[in-house]
């Protein structure tokens, strides 16, 4: 029997191949979308899932000391002794810091873009992370380091490298260590990024703090512990004993905590994987709209076979079998399909959602169950509906003449559409958004590159490398700076007489300073070293109502206010622009070079010629204000490609779905058309009378979808303290995005319906 539906199936599926491959297509593109979302989603959620002690881990948080309400993932160094020491709970502690400023030399080679962490001995201890080669227990020590596989690939072009000696040198000191041991890259995801670790003991210097992980005797012990340590008045802190709250969070939520902004951590926003869940979940719901409205139309044209079988006497586990059948080849054949394409769409995939996704990753238990639980639904639901609609219908009235007329279901045709329509409001809302970030005003120039000085000492060499790269044709001006308005600034915490406090920005650099960053005086004077003032901000005015700001002096300091400069974008377009202090600086750490107007690929030769004259020992470094403030909306970013690349999908879907339908109501009235040709109406005539329902239904559709995608837009740009204004032209432009594809569809098959010989359709039917 299974033998003879097969070659029923087959016959059927090659006589209306164009339709076939429509549902064909529909499906794979379904299919691929949920194959790699599925996978990247538990890849996600399994983050840091490998390590065993996982669940007696925690990171430890302190509320934000500036009067922030978020936490803060720094935690000064002498916290590790106060816990292992006061707190039999506390089995170990491990913190990590990042080390800048590194240089890998092996032979006459040098590498200055390695992630080299310092960590604690205890590191592998608490964290699973599979050796190569070495053992765990000895292999952070004060004289040898480890490398992951692939810079031991990088340096040595294989993985037996333990025993081996490499040097790494600082601004200020240099040292040789032996390769302990090699780290496998997990098959599991990690919110650890690294490249090399080294014990704090190699460079303590350098090491005075950073992320702390402890590892508890229970899970249950939390709760007790963190009360004991907030109730203690001695506990350390960064504003003094007793002042900092702390928090214990546990290792696998690392990965979803938007407080972990070190550059050594990967974090996601869950609320982007809920994203990630619905908008795969709507792509789903589409290509199985498709597939089971297709499906049910494609047995319309085949009414007189099953009213034949009906008569013959069929059993509903016959039609129940033949449906089965028929569904298992497409559901089969669409899966097989969108596997091969999978595996060629996950590099790509992995490019633009900066995921770390392997091939391997679908052998997975929870995603293969994941994605067998999804084909058997879509596969049962098209068997039940297709056998419960044939089984209902009398065998006289499926071989009855008149039974021609083609029938959807116009309520999921319209759900489809609103989804696509909603996704298209959003994706429209969205790129003016993300060009309002990369081009509106910041109030301060936005072409600048930052030079870095390789260490501290080197600050007042900075000058002179700016006299050199201020006489390069390209470079409009330079100045020696401690921090700019988006990056590597400070904030501080003053207090007030009335127990109340501030946290302004600090900013500072040489007399160069507002004329680089394009900064607008409107008031007083510029400080010098004659004259060593204080400029703020009209923010900072406004905060504490100065009438005369010039000559006060600045809120919980001694300094005097010199001038007030307009207000300047600090931080990103998220935060309300906060109080700014800007002082006069001749020595800094880095430098700012104005290019506006030059083309940087054009300028960047000729920087760093110049920083090799000066620092002929250290790698040339820079970083562009502009990527910077791009950096800041990384999870902005992210929302951006998931709407973008599945607002494309769904129309790609939507437009599947409506050219088989269009194609089918067509092959229905085929006798009709003739006849109304012959009694004289025009191919316009014709082509409205096709796309009439189509139309109606995506007006309503759009009438549906538009205070609905208003409303999402609304949510998302209230996270926005610069924000574009929602108006009513991102809806027109959505609605004629949508309704111009849409016809363009429409009209592949109607245009042909119009222009056949109305003999033919006649003599055809």
């Amino acid at each position: 029997m299974i033998k003879h539906n097969l070659k029923l199936i087959l016959r059927s599926l090659w006589t209306r191949r164009i339709y076939s491959s429509i549902i064909l297509l529909s499906l794979t593109v379904g299919f691929v979308c949920t194959n790699i979302f599925i996978s990247f989603l538990v890849f996600e959620n399994n983050t840091d899932t490998f390590h065993t002690k996982r669940e007696k881990t925690f990171q430890v948080f302190s509320n934000d000391p500036f009067g922030g309400n978020g936490l803060i993932a720094y935690v000064p160094d002498y916290f590790f002794d106060y816990l292992t020491t006061n707190y039999a709970e506390v089995i170990n502690v491990c913190q990590i810091s990042n080390l800048d400023g590194i240089t890998i030399e092996k032979s006459n080679d040098k590498y200055g873009d390695f992630k080299v962490l310092s960590v604690d001995s205890s590191f592998f201890s608490m964290f699973d992370f599979p050796l190569l080669q070495g053992r765990k227990d000895k292999c952070l020590t004060s004289d040898k380091i480890v490398l992951t596989k692939d810079k031991a690939l990088t340096l040595f072009g294989n993985t037996d490298v333990v025993g081996n000696l490499i040097t790494v040198v600082t601004p200020d000191s240099s040292r040789e260590l032996i390769i302990s041991a090699v780290v496998d890259r997990t098959i599991e995801n990690s919110h650890l990024n690294f490249d090399v670790l080294l014990h704090h003991s190699i460079f303590p210097d350098k090491w005075n703090g950073g992320a702390t992980y402890a590892l508890l005797t229970s899970a249950d012990a939390r709760e007790s512990l963190v009360e004991k340590i907030n109730k203690d008045p001695q506990r350390p802190g960064l504003i003094g004993p007793g002042k900092m709250v702390y928090f214990f969070n546990p290792l696998t939520e690392s990965y979803f905590s938007t407080e972990n902004k070190m550059s050594f951590m990967k974090t996601r926003n869950p609320m982007l994987l809920t994203v990630g869940y619905i908008v795969c979940g709507l792509v789903l719901f589409i290509a199985s709209f498709n597939f089971i409205n297709l499906f049910l139309l494609s047995w319309q044209n085949r009414r007189k076979e099953i009213g034949i079988k009906k008569t013959l006497g069929v059993t509903r586990s016959g039609l129940f079998s033949f449906s089965l059948t028929e569904a298992g080849v497409y559901v089969f054949t669409g899966f097989v399909l969108s596997l091969i394409l999978t595996f060629y769409t996950i590099p790509v995939f992995n490019n633009v959602f900066e995921a770390n996704l392997s091939p391997e990753y679908f052998l997975n238990v929870k995603v293969l169950a994941s994605i067998c639980i999804v084909l058997f639904l879509i596969g049962s639901l098209v068997v039940i509906l297709s056998v419960s609609k044939q089984w209902s219908m009398k065998p006289i009235n499926l071989m009855a003449k008149d039974s021609s007329t083609t029938t959807f279901s116009r309520i999921l045709f319209t759900i489809q559409f609103v989804i696509s329509i909603t996704l298209a409001v959003c994706s429209v809302t969205i790129v003016q958004q993300m060009n309002h970030m990369e081009n509106a005003p910041l109030g301060f120039n936005r072409h600048i590159i930052q030079l870095n000085a390789p260490d501290k000492k080197y600050s007042q060499t900075l000058s002179v490398l700016k006299q050199k790269i201020i006489q390069l044709s390209d470079v409009n001006n330079v100045t020696v700076s401690d921090g700019n308005p988006i990056f590597g600034n400070m904030i501080a915490r003053y207090d007030l007489d009335n127990e109340q406090f501030y946290t302004p920005y600090l900013l500072g650099g040489d007399e160069d300073y507002l004329k680089t960053l394009d900064l607008e005086l409107i008031e007083g004077e510029l400080p010098s070293e004659k004259n060593n003032g204080k400029l703020v901000n009209q923010t900072l005015v406004r905060q504490f109502n100065l009438k005369k700001a010039v000559g006060e002096k600045v809120p919980g300091t001694k300094d005097v206010i010199v001038g007030v400069v307009k207000d300047f974008t600090c931080g990103s377009f998220k935060q309300e622009i906060p109080p700014a202090i800007i002082s006069f600086h001749k020595a800094g750490q880095s430098l700012m070079i104005d290019y506006s107007g030059s083309n940087l690929t054009k300028i960047l030769p000729q920087i760093q010629a110049e920083w090799k004259s000066v620092f002929p020992d250290y790698f040339f470094t820079y970083q562009l204000i502009q990527e910077e403030l791009m950096k800041k909306y990384k999870e902005d970013t992210f929302f951006y490609k998931i709407i973008i690349t599945f607002s494309f999908i769904s129309m790609i879907l939507s437009c599947f779905g409506l050219f088989a339908l269009s194609w089918a109501v067509i092959q229905s009235r085929t006798k009709e058309m003739g006849i109304r040709k012959v009694l004289g109406a025009t191919p316009l005539d014709i082509l409205n009378l096709l796309t009439l329902t189509f139309t109606k239904r995506i007006i309503l559709a759009f009438t549906i979808a538009a205070p609905i995608g208003y409303y999402l837009m609304n949510q998302w740009l209230s996270s926005f303290a610069n924000k574009i204004e929602f108006n009513i032209w991102i809806l027109c432009i959505s609605g004629l995005m949508v309704t111009f594809i849409a016809f363009m569809t429409l009209s592949l098959q109607t245009v042909r319906a119009t222009m056949t010989n109305p003999v033919d359709e006649i003599r055809n039917e």
